[in-house]
This record gives C-alpha cells, structure tokens and sequence, in this order.
C-alpha cells in the first residue's frame, strides 16, 4: 500500500496542487486542526509538508507549527522552510528526518538560487547537494515560489530525481 503524502495548509492549496503532478503517492490536504485532532489520528505519511501562512503568537507556535510536531511522529520524513522560523527551529530539534527548502539559504537540502520573473515563467536554479539544475515554471497561479518549491522539496524528499521533477514542474497545467 502506498503511503500517503499529507500537505498542511488552508485547503485547496497550490503546492498539493502542484506536488499530485510530480510524485505518484496521494495527496491529502489537512487544515492544522484535522491534522492535530482529526479521525485519522493513526495514519502514517509518507511525508509531510507544512506551509506556514499564520504567524506564531506570543512565543508560542502557529497552528501549522503545531501540526508539524505532531504529523512529524507519524511521517518518515517532514519537508520544511528554513526561510520560515519555526521551519529552522523545527529543523534543529526534531530530531526525525528532515528535508529543508529555502530561498538562499545554503544549508537547505534544496535551494533557490538567481530567482527571476519573467512574463510568462517563474525561474530559478536549483541547488541540491550535488546538482544545480533551472527550473522554469510556467505562472498559472501566480509567481508562488515557496508554492513551488515546497512542492519540489516533497518530491526530492521521496526521492525522486531533479532533473525529471524539474521536467514535471515545468509541465504544471
């Protein structure tokens, strides 16, 4: 049986949108609450993904960040941004696998790099540990960079190769 991969957002998100097209385990999407209290409290992820869209309050961890804690005991791997504070502080003391994304940061697993817009495409180097690949990305949704990356970092995460994702991204309706 195919274990699923979970992306933690608002609903309808672009990157599960976008990270069905690019690896062949189903995509389910969770609001942080269904993740944290929902009925499926013993399913197991393939991976997860948490995008990060409130701030966290008083010190304290934004509902996505507590959803990573909790989907991350259930996951084989967590895909973060290290762009995103709590993605760094999650990345630091997690403790399981994970595998970070960023805009620049050098440490990540994947990073952006020569980000540029152009009128009709989105496109950037992808730095991995041993590849450096463009990516270009047609804007049906918006220039959504950390959409897209997210979405490429689930995949890598899985295993899948850089320059077939990259090819698939590129291909997004």
């Amino acid at each position: 049986m195919i274990q699923p991969v979970a992306v933690v957002g608002r609903g309808d998100t672009v990157t599960a949108y976008v990270l069905r097209s690019l690896i062949s385990h189903p995509v389910v999407e969770l609001t942080p609450c269904q993740a944290v209290m929902g009925p499926s409290g013993d399913q197991h992820y393939r991976a997860v993904v948490v995008e990060n869209f409130d701030p966290a309050q008083n010190r304290g961890l934004s509902p996505c960040g507590a959803a990573r804690w909790e989907l991350s005991r259930r996951a084989d791997v967590t895909v973060v941004s290290l762009d995103d504070p709590e993605g760094r502080r999650f990345a630091a003391q997690s403790g399981g696998k994970v595998y970070a994304y960023s805009d620049g940061r050098p440490q990540a697993d994947l990073t952006a790099k020569n980000v540029r817009l152009r009128p009709d495409r989105l496109e950037f180097e992808a730095l991995t540990d041993g590849e450096l690949l463009r990516v270009r990305v047609p804007i049906l949704h918006g220039p959504r960079l950390y959409d897209y990356l997210a979405a490429l970092a689930g995949a890598l995460a899985l295993g899948a190769p850089l320059n077939e994702t990259a090819a698939r991204l590129a291909a997004v309706q």
